[in-house]
């Protein structure tokens, strides 16, 4: 008899650092299908799409268990991961399903860690850097809430909330538009100025940052002072919750532990959880977050992606209600493919800073004006918006009397190194040789 496996589900991570052109134009702004995959080809072909190389994916022991108990292969690809199950074949009809040779239980849940290979990985990801939270990436095929837009598994992006303090290239609804913050100098962070809408959709954001051990720090605020408060751990489920005071005195943090016995000796089980914390001087915040006693949060991980078998909505499930996998075969010919989920991380956005050599003077013709700030006293000139970090050099499109008439070309940040200054605005700096780019001044 021979054995028969066949794609029960694919992840796909997209990452908006390897995928732009020349011209700043991304995978994600393609319209078709055909176009999206002509593009990543493309990538693929001329050896640029190497995010494997930044990122690792493994299951989980516990997973790795499971995978072996259901015979399930996990298979790597060029931009992500598939699972390859043993399967039955069966007939429905004129039509040819494959159910998994080992039923696969409802409650079933695998799940696989994504870790950053090198520290360049972070450095061009788009990643709040100040957080009140040490949550980690919950990435989950669960559509329970039917919020979620298939094939990207990251929750919606939230509206805007004028109470936050946004970091540059954060996410947020502007109205009808998601759009990210661009912490422009002059001007007041809630300044409709201070938003610029972004092309594509489903990306990952910080609202996908959920996943919390029951033991954690809290971070308050820069400009809050608390010196004692009460913290309290809610199932959304209901029924359970712990309370904790604490006493901060004006740190800047405090440690919140949530792993010891309710009144009834048992343990906060894993799942859904909303954190309410008040203190003095009238704080008080809430967050939603995804607690695991588990595995799931390890140091030095950024996330899990957790696929589950009962995962509710059609799109998301990788299952036929009758318990069949996705892929199937027609009568006609035509095969129906598995199903396929995406991940879509954006590139870190930074002011792109250029510094002369030795104390020379950087001349640029009018057009780059349109494009960089006047030299400040260190004879550096800045972009006067920021530009997301790419694998590509960039040219931008010169444009005089609303004619586009050229482009130029401007060197990239290659070594990712960032800084900030007091309003936390992000620069990655380019020291510049004289050249016929830039030449030298009087």
């Amino acid at each position: 008899m021979s054995v028969i496996y066949k794609i029960l589900f694919e992840v796909q991570l997209l990452h908006e650092y390897y995928l732009q052109n020349t011209k700043g134009i991304s995978f994600f702004e393609q319209t078709t299908d055909q176009q999206r995959a002509d593009f990543l080809m493309e990538k693929l072909r001329q050896d640029q799409y190497r995010l494997l190389r930044d990122w690792d994916i493994q299951p989980l022991p516990a997973t790795a268990v499971l995978m072996k108990n259901y015979h399930l292969r996990l298979l790597p690809t060029a931009t992500g991961f598939k699972g390859a199950i043993e399967v039955k074949k069966v007939m429905q009809g004129g039509t040819v399903a494959y159910t998994p040779f080992v039923p696969i239980p409802p409650d079933a849940a695998f799940r696989f860690a994504i870790a950053p290979r090198n520290a360049d990985a972070l450095a061009f990801t788009s990643i709040r850097m100040r957080r009140t939270l040490p949550a980690q990436y919950y990435f989950s095929n669960d559509n329970t809430a039917g919020t979620k837009v298939f094939p990207s598994l990251s929750v919606p992006v939230p509206a805007n909330d004028n109470t936050r303090q946004y970091e540059q290239g954060e996410l947020s609804k502007v109205g009808a538009d998601v759009s990210e913050y661009l912490n422009k100098p002059g001007t007041a962070p809630n300044d409709p100025s201070q938003w610029r809408k972004i092309k594509g959709n489903g990306f990952v954001h910080e609202g996908d940052r959920l996943l919390l051990p029951f033991t954690f720090q809290y971070f308050f605020p820069p400009a809050v002072q608390v010196n004692s408060g009460t913290a309290t751990l809610e199932s959304i489920a209901g029924g359970a919750s712990l309370q904790r005071t604490f006493t901060a005195s004006g740190a800047s943090q405090v440690r919140l532990d949530f792993s010891t016995p309710l009144p009834d000796n048992s343990l906060l089980a894993d799942g859904w959880y909303n954190l309410k914390v008040t203190g003095d001087n009238n704080f008080a915040a809430q967050h939603l977050l995804y607690a695991s006693r588990t595995e799931m949060y390890k140091a030095g991980n950024i996330g899990v992606i957790e696929l589950r078998a009962d995962a509710a909505g059609d799109s998301f499930a990788m299952l036929d209600p009758d318990g069949t996998l996705k892929t199937k075969l027609q009568p006609d010919g035509t095969k129906i493919p598995h199903t396929i989920y995406e991940l879509r991380f954006r590139s870190r956005s930074s002011y792109w800073r250029y510094f002369p050599q030795h104390g020379q003077t950087l001349v640029f013709s009018n057009h780059a004006n349109n494009l960089l700030t006047v030299a400040d006293p260190n004879g550096a000139r800045t972009t006067k918006e920021p530009w997301p970090f790419s694998f590509n050099n960039r040219l931008f499109p010169v444009t005089e009397n609303n004619i586009t008439n050229y482009e130029q070309l401007l060197p990239n940040p290659r070594g990712l190194s960032l800084s900030s200054d007091a309003d936390q605005r992000l620069y990655a700096d380019v020291v510049v040789l004289l050249s016929k780019i830039f030449p030298q001044g009087p």
